[in-house]
């Protein structure tokens, strides 16, 4: 609803009430009027019986009255009239009530109201009877009603005017000062329409259902504008991870293509020119196959797929990491700690976990080749803990800041001579939070690295 047709509804109730009102109060007050002439002329009717029977018509000739309040009317037994005095000055009389002798007799004892003559105003009419059976009426004009009545009108209509200036205005002030806050939140609502998801509601009033209104709203534009920035964040991530994508699998292709052309060209001739651009090509083939595997992992972990949850000890899944690294390379310097005590078994893909200690484990044979590496295993009532340290090179903050960042790298700050996709930390990060855990790192250059993975136990009644 607008404060204009707020404002003509609250002032169309006030005109019908005022106007009610001021009926009653015209009808209340001629009615009061009424009464009074009535009281007036059944008093009149006394006395001019009184005098009326005291004094013949011949007597009466002989008083000469100047003005009369009353009309007076007698007329005979037979409805012959034989006196009729005009009310007001003799000179200029108020015309005659629409009287005729048989209404007279009609009504004796009643009082009643009557029409004028001539224009003129009507009539208040009380009937009575004299001694000799003659019958008299008098006859009060109404024009002092009529001009009170149309001068207390008059009054309640410039009172009805001024009244609703008056309020119109009180009431316009009310209205504007009660919706100014909806007011200030309606402009909050089109600012963020427009763009601006950093503007808030402000509380300007101390009404507790405007507080719980503006709290509301900035609740939800809190999480309006979280929910917008994770879509962007979102949107730019697929952007970036599109667009890297892209950048590594066009390197072995274009490599693959290469040696193809070199192939197909005849320019190698030589069995070993030949076996250098087969081995060239199935390394790139490899390193291409790896990646798409890798890219698979992660957009079957972000639509919560491919994971099998059953009973898995911790131990177990380590010792078998720790037992192919030393296969790959024999002379890393690895050493595996298990948990002393049961209580290591979480519920878990095995095989995922197990690509989660491979990828922390080769980050310290590939990245920090040279150094000295421990996984150290402690478990509790409600985690499992699982730290995968090396004493390498270690990294800055800010580059830590984005190691489980997809397609990041940081050769600067690792000793390695290995290329790698930048996906495994991204793949560790990603399966870990698929089994409610997380992960965690620290480091600076020049006092190694330290992976710190916290897994939930198994709840009772799965192992």
């Amino acid at each position: 609803m607008t404060r204009r047709r707020a404002l003509l509804l609250v002032f169309g109730a006030l005109v019908v009430v005022f106007v009610v009102c001021a009926i009653l109060t015209i009808n209340g007050a001629r009615n009061q009027l009424i009464d009074d002439i009535d009281d007036r002329l059944a008093n009149e009717l006394d006395l001019n019986q009184q005098f009326y029977n005291s004094f013949t018509l011949d007597a009466l000739d002989a008083i000469v009255i100047r003005e009369n309040p009353l009309a007076t009317i007698i007329v005979d037994e037979l409805g012959q009239p034989e006196l009729e005095i005009l009310a007001g000055d003799v000179n200029d009389p108020v015309p005659a009530p629409d009287l005729p002798p048989s209404r007279i007799i009609d009504r004796l004892d009643a009082t009643f109201t009557v029409d004028g003559t001539d224009g003129g105003p009507n009539y208040r009419v009380t009937v009575g009877r004299l001694d000799d059976g003659r019958y008299l009426a008098l006859a009060a004009p109404l024009d002092e009603v009529r001009n009170t009545l149309t001068a207390l009108g008059r009054t309640l209509l410039v009172t009805l005017f001024l009244m609703m200036a008056v309020l119109g205005a009180i009431f316009w002030f009310l209205l504007r000062a009660s919706l100014r806050p909806y007011d200030e939140l309606v402009d909050t609502a089109e600012a963020i329409a427009e763009g601006d998801m950093g503007r808030r509601a402000i509380q300007t009033t101390p009404n507790p259902e405007i507080e719980r209104l503006t709290n509301s709203l900035n609740t939800m534009l809190d999480r309006l504008q979280v929910s917008f920035e994770e879509r962007r964040d979102a949107e730019d991530r697929v952007k970036r991870f599109a667009a890297d994508a892209s950048h590594e699998l066009r390197t072995p292709i274009s490599t693959i293509a290469g040696y193809s052309e070199v192939y197909l060209s005849g320019a190698a001739t030589d069995t070993a020119s030949v076996d250098k651009q087969m081995s060239r090509i199935h390394s790139e083939a490899n390193r291409m196959g790896r990646l798409v595997n890798d890219l698979l992992t992660l957009a079957r972990l972000d639509q919560g797929r491919s994971l099998r949850f059953e009973p898995v000890d911790l131990n177990s899944v380590i010792a078998d990491a720790v037992s192919d690294d030393k296969v790959i390379d024999p002379t890393h310097s690895l050493r595996f700690t298990p948990s002393t005590t049961s209580g290591a078994e979480i519920v878990g893909d095995a095989d995922a976990l197990l690509q989660v200690f491979v990828n922390l484990i080769a980050n310290t044979r590939v990245h920090a080749s040279g150094s000295h590496a421990e996984i150290t295993v402690t478990c509790d009532k409600h985690d499992v803990t699982v730290i995968v340290s090396d004493d390498g090179p270690g990294m800055t903050p800010e580059v830590a800041d984005h190691i489980f960042d997809r397609f990041y790298r940081a050769e600067e700050s690792r000793t390695s001579s290995v290329r790698s996709s930048g996906l495994g930390l991204s793949i560790v990060a990603a399966i870990v939070e698929a089994h409610g855990g997380t992960i965690g790192v620290e480091t600076d250059l020049g006092t190694g690295t330290t992976f710190t993975v916290t897994l939930p136990t198994a709840p009772t009644g799965w192992i």
